[in-house]
């Protein structure tokens, strides 16, 4: 069986196509609309719809292009539906209901956030395997930061989230604060790896000693907003520390919740979604497994691996056509 896989949640425009006989990936697409979101200092919903309009049919045309597949070859499509923005959602699912319709062929949804924590599976289309559950999984975006307990293929729990600012959020926000461009979450790392060891103490900023397994970083993004007004103008030694300091108090906070669950639950650690990608985090987690970095960051693989997955444990029903998109997901 040929799967579709289509992920539209945010402002990436994604599609893969994944055959479930072989275990392989065939190929996967993603149209990034960074630049378009750049002048706004963030991304903005209207803008993100409209973006996906465009490109997602692209993207799909040109996955089944390098595969050598046309439409009518696909067997299966999925979407994500939930959580993310309503509009992009919306758009994704409209473009897969519609597309399955006309082929009338079989049409499922899933979680966004549910790909992501089982984005480790992608590991076999490596000739890998992936980690032996169970799992304690953080699952850490720009726009999410959630731990769960993951015990087996559609068997997990959550343990806890952000109550404000998700993490990469966070690192936006705190980049915006200096005046860096959107995002700046990649641009902090790098200045953060190259700073001198005692950047990463020149200032403490507050680790928020929120309850149980939950996040909250809107006091390190105020704290570091503060400290840079403070400090202005800075100078290039100035923002490095100031950087480095506020990536390590966001990584101490991550990396202290998800050894307290390691402590508590057992398992293996396992980082997943775009903040995966920063080096630091990876540096202070020896021994937890991270995707491969194009694995982390929003993609259509991740859709289409837990697609198959799922399928395999007969744990993905046809979705009825009048399923809708939710910015949410309840736990």
């Amino acid at each position: 069986m040929r799967l579709l896989a289509l992920e539209t949640s945010c402002d990436d425009s994604c599609a893969a196509v994944y055959d479930t006989a072989s275990g392989q990936l065939l190929a996967e697409r993603t149209f990034s609309h960074t630049k378009a979101m750049q002048r706004f200092g963030g991304i903005v919903p209207e803008v993100a719809s409209r973006e996906h309009l465009c490109a997602l049919p692209l993207a799909v045309n040109e996955a089944l292009g390098e595969c050598g597949l046309t439409h009518s070859q696909i067997d299966h499509v999925v979407v994500t539906n939930r959580p993310g923005l309503i509009g992009s959602l919306a758009v994704g699912l409209a473009y897969g209901k519609s597309l399955a319709f006309a082929l009338q062929k079989p049409f499922s949804v899933v979680s966004h956030i549910e790909a992501h924590l089982f984005s480790p599976l992608l590991a076999r289309t490596l000739g890998q395997e992936p980690p032996a559950f169970p799992w304690v999984a953080l699952v850490v975006s720009g726009g999410h930061t959630e731990l769960f307990f993951v015990e087996a293929l559609g068997k997990f729990r959550w343990l806890g989230g952000t109550l404000d600012d998700a993490a990469g959020e966070a690192f936006d926000k705190i980049g915006k604060a200096i005046g860096m461009e959107y995002p700046a979450g990649p641009d902090i790392d790098k200045i953060a790896a190259a700073a001198p060891e005692s950047a990463r103490t020149a200032f403490h900023f507050p680790r928020a000693q929120i309850q149980e397994f939950n996040f909250s970083f809107s006091g390190l993004k105020t704290a570091v907003a503060l400290e840079a007004a403070k400090q202005s103008p800075l100078t290039p030694e100035g923002k490095a520390n100031l950087l480095a300091s506020a990536q390590e108090a966001i990584v101490d906070a991550l990396v202290n919740k998800v050894r307290k669950a390691q402590r508590e639950l057992g398992g293996t650690v396992v980082v997943t979604g775009g903040v995966a990608c920063n080096s630091r985090l990876r540096a202070k987690l020896p021994g937890a497994y991270f995707p491969a970095p194009r694995h982390c960051s929003d993609n259509a693989a991740m859709v289409a691996s837990l697609a198959a997955a799922r399928l395999g444990a007969n744990l993905l029903p046809p979705a009825p056509w009048d399923v809708t998109a939710s910015a949410r997901e309840d736990w």
